[in-house]
């Protein structure tokens, strides 16, 4: 039966209680004066509400649905990731104390010639100069390498390692790229951040690349290029997650075709009507093209159009409608929507999604696999080793 017509049995006070904490949440990153007219009324509506650690101890049943749960975010700039000297929270903790397991986290590979402008907007500034996202690259490579020793995390390498991750309860990292500018035509560069560590990559992101086309300007390549195909063949030959985010259904209707593996679309949302012009929501069609591959769509917590934890959950919902419980991940964007945080943002609150997917009537076999399960298939299909 399609998730849509299912009765939803979500508590109001639970929404409730949530929304208070996101709006808190977001004052917090915009500053209370920023706000549009009635924020004294948001405000003093405002009130504390239980942690996930809190919930977990009211209520075993979920405690132990969440125990069962290699939770997963396909998509993450926590902590500084995207381009902070130092990690500006303690991530691991955070992901320890939400009882997940590991966060797909990424550097944007053209971070430094792409800004958010005045109207949301990220755009290309200017051009690289030759060699520089190259070495921005290896900055963050070293960037990670002090977070995995400074914090205490994993890296997850081999197709066993997030099961092993989960059974010792430590917190990973999928050490990922989003955009694959920094090859400058050079295939060989796929092999070196392997050795260092990455196993996902995203082809595409805001700069135009030589890897095919984006959603959000022009379409003049005609999808996949050449370079593309020959990088989709390399990252199967070496063992990396493909990440088609940001790209253009025609690119992820030749990537499906060329890769020997699922492909991902790691963080987006299933547009309720036709995704206006270069939109990064997909429609049904879009969705269903990944599943066709046996891969995962990512739903984000965009916070332009959800304002709670709730509306958070309402998305996956559309997306299990579009693709399939079995082809729906949780790619959260934390930290890539600017100044104002997404609408789950701390890896703390992982009980509380859970308890709202529960209550919007998934049920636990269907929480496992959007919380993570599906995505760890993805991974152990493309990884090498045990």
């Amino acid at each position: 039966m399609a998730l849509s017509a299912r009765k939803s049995v979500a508590s109001s006070g639970l929404a409730a209680s949530l929304a208070r904490r996101d709006v808190l949440r977001s004052m917090a990153g915009l500053g209370v004066l920023a706000l549009a007219g009635g924020a004294g009324t948001l405000l003093s509506a405002c009130t504390t509400t239980q942690s996930g650690g809190e919930v977990l101890a009211a209520d075993p049943e979920l405690a132990s649905l969440v125990g069962s749960i290699i939770g997963i975010d396909m998509h993450s700039h926590a902590a500084g990731a995207s381009g902070r000297l130092k990690p500006t929270y303690d991530l691991a903790e955070r992901i320890r104390a939400g009882r997940m397991t590991a966060v797909c986290l990424s550097h944007p590979g053209d971070a430094p010639v792409i800004r958010r402008e005045p109207d949301n907007r990220i755009r290309t500034v200017r051009q690289p100069e030759p060699g520089e996202l190259w070495r921005f690259t290896q900055r963050r490579l070293a960037w990670f390498d002090d977070l995995v020793s400074g914090q205490g995390f994993r890296r997850a390498l081999r197709r066993g390692d997030l099961d092993t991750a989960h059974r010792d309860k430590a917190p990973t990292i999928v050490q990922a790229i989003e955009g694959c500018q920094f090859l400058e035509g050079k295939l060989e560069r796929i092999d070196e951040v392997y050795r260092r560590g990455v196993r996902h990559l995203q082809m595409v992101h805001f700069l135009r690349s030589d890897m095919g086309d984006n959603q959000t300007e022009p379409a003049d390549q005609g999808g996949l290029t050449p370079f593309g195909r020959d990088a989709i063949a390399e990252c199967n030959r070496v063992g990396m997650v493909i990440d088609v985010a940001h790209a253009t259904m025609k690119l992820v209707e030749a990537a499906a075709k060329a890769s020997k593996t699922p492909v991902i679309l790691s963080h987006t949302a299933v547009a309720q009507g036709r995704p206006a012009e270069f939109s990064r929501r997909i429609s049904p069609g879009h969705a269903k093209l990944v599943a066709s591959t046996g891969g995962v769509v990512g739903v984000w917590g965009n916070p332009s159009t959800m304002k709670s934890a709730s509306d958070y959950v309402d998305a996956i919902a559309r997306a299990v409608d579009a693709a399939g419980a079995e082809h729906v991940g949780l790619g959260t964007d934390n930290s890539g929507f600017g100044p104002t945080p997404a609408v789950w943002d701390d890896y703390r609150d992982f009980p509380l999604i859970v308890r709202l997917m529960r209550k919007r009537g998934l049920s636990p076999d269907e929480i496992r696999n959007i919380a993570g399960g599906n995505y760890l298939r993805v991974f152990k299909l493309s990884v090498k080793g045990p």
